[in-house]
């Protein structure tokens, strides 16, 4: 653990733990090292205290930067799973850029993570932010594939897209655990669509589709007061299948914006999602990095 302020060498800038603010001094700062990005994706106080809980970020081994005075030029978060970490949340206030701010607090965050045990450590950057990428590339990161943010505005599915026959039975909370560790086990999401983060994040739903041909899947959700996010397919998933999924879940919260964060581009429900009105607002790209 990080117990002194670390110093970048021959400079005045330092790091201190992320622990010593506030979630609405630390939503402040990522706002203000954001206001400029490609996506900015702005924060508040209890938007940030989410995140901390759902994705096991450990605020002692995330840090914010300072200069001579105290002033604060940029912050970057470390979550935690294991002997893996994660990177996250990097920002340096644009006026204060120059410094080599987003490498030193990078390169804190590895040792952080070395420190904890982490074998591997990832992260995901928005494509085409190029001195990010460059970064990465300098510090030792490799790219493991393409992820997509998705979103689609509310409203009912066409009666189009029904699938005659198909049976839907609602999961109670036992069987999204059991399916949830099913997963875990068998798949590879983003960080922040593992199992963990969605039994952080909590208010899960789930169904399951049975086709006439037995062909059978089930789609895990995370509803909100207006949106639907987290999805999980599972299951067999024919384009039938996911259609009969997407079309009850829309049927069914039509009144509701859905948002998909890091759904691989290759995911086999991406072809059937484009029926019912998805589109991609940007790419990410995931990165490695072996310790």
């Amino acid at each position: 653990m990080t117990t002194q302020p670390t110093e970048l060498p021959r400079s005045k800038t330092f790091a201190v733990l992320a622990s010593q603010y506030s979630y609405d001094q630390l939503a402040d700062i990522y706002n203000q090292a954001r206001v400029d990005y490609i996506v900015p994706m702005p924060m508040n106080g209890r938007r940030m205290a989410e995140y901390v809980r759902d994705y096991d970020i450990d605020l002692n081994a995330s840090a914010v930067a300072l200069d001579g005075e105290n002033l604060e030029l940029g912050v970057c978060m470390l979550g935690v799973r294991a002997d893996r970490a994660w990177i996250t949340r990097l920002g340096v206030i644009p006026e204060r850029r120059g410094r080599r701010i987003g490498q030193f607090l990078t390169e804190l965050m590895l040792e952080n993570a070395r420190a904890r045990g982490a074998r591997r450590v990832q992260l995901e950057v928005i494509r085409g932010n190029e001195p990010a990428t460059r970064l990465f590339y300098k510090l030792g990161f490799e790219p493991m594939r393409d992820l997509m943010v998705v979103r689609r505005p509310p409203g009912a599915p066409s009666e189009q897209l029904s699938i005659a026959g198909a049976e839907i039975e609602p999961l109670d909370s036992a069987q999204i655990a059991a399916l949830l560790h099913e997963y875990e086990q068998t798949q590879r999401p983003a960080w922040t669509e593992e199992a963990a983060s969605l039994r952080n994040s909590g208010n899960l739903r789930g169904f399951h589709a049975v086709l006439p041909n037995a062909e059978r899947g089930w789609l895990i959700f995370q509803r909100l007061p207006f949106q639907l996010t987290h999805f999980v397919f599972g299951g067999a998933l024919s384009e039938p299948v996911v259609q009969a999924l997407l079309y009850h879940l829309h049927k069914t919260h039509s009144a509701r914006d859905t948002k998909v964060e890091n759904l691989p581009t290759d995911h086999p429900a991406w072809r059937v999602m484009q029926r019912f009105g998805y589109l991609e607002v940007f790419e990410r790209i995931e990165m490695h990095r072996y310790l």
